[in-house]
């Protein structure tokens, strides 16, 4: 069977306000079903304004076999009880909880690998332990912003800088890579 998968963007901005848009986002999947529909950040989608033009879609008049809906949020006790408690809206609900010291080391080896090329950044042994040490509390998204980050900071270090030594009690304060995560990581658990 030959099946193709077709994906459409469609923005909850529009000269018609989000009302509006909530209609034409399930018009276009009925449209095109089979098919599924993501809503990432559902809670910050979904507000008091648009709220009941989203329950009439999702259960209202019209027929929406064939759309399957996944909503994903890292609030669930931001949306509302009608969108998150009540039974055929989003029926399955799977928590991802933070990872574990253990999955945030394996994490980190993820991008050692993904930088052993790099010549510029020097992953000596026991490197990920401590950068997982310190990441208690963080997401896998965090983690990936706070590497992101460094990387981005790294990149735009005169090279001068790159190779500069520094004093300190800590073992790898002489790695730009620790001292810029380190860096992003105090950053980043302020927003936590």
């Amino acid at each position: 069977m030959n099946q193709r998968i077709q994906f459409i963007l469609i923005t909850s901005h529009s000269y018609g306000g989000p009302e509006y848009s909530v209609k034409q986002i399930f018009a276009q999947a009925r449209r095109n079903a089979p098919c599924m529909l993501v809503f990432e950040d559902l809670d910050s989608l979904i507000d008091d304004r648009v709220r009941s033009y989203f329950l009439n879609e999702v259960d209202g008049l019209q027929t929406n076999d064939g759309v399957l809906m996944v909503g994903s949020t890292n609030y669930l006790e931001r949306l509302d009880p009608g969108i998150a408690k009540r039974p055929s809206r989003f029926d399955r609900k799977f928590l991802f909880p933070k990872p574990n010291l253990a999955e945030r080391v394996q994490y980190c080896n993820f991008w050692r690998g993904k930088l052993a090329d790099n010549e510029d950044i020097k992953w000596p042994g026991g490197l990920s332990e401590e950068i997982a040490a310190i990441t208690d509390d963080f997401s896998f998204a965090y983690l990936q912003e706070a590497f992101t980050a460094a990387l981005l900071a790294i990149a735009a270090h005169d090279d001068d800088e790159k190779g500069l030594v520094h004093v300190s009690k800590d073992k790898f304060a002489d790695l730009i890579l620790w001292r810029e995560l380190k860096h992003q990581i105090e950053l980043l658990r302020e927003e936590i």
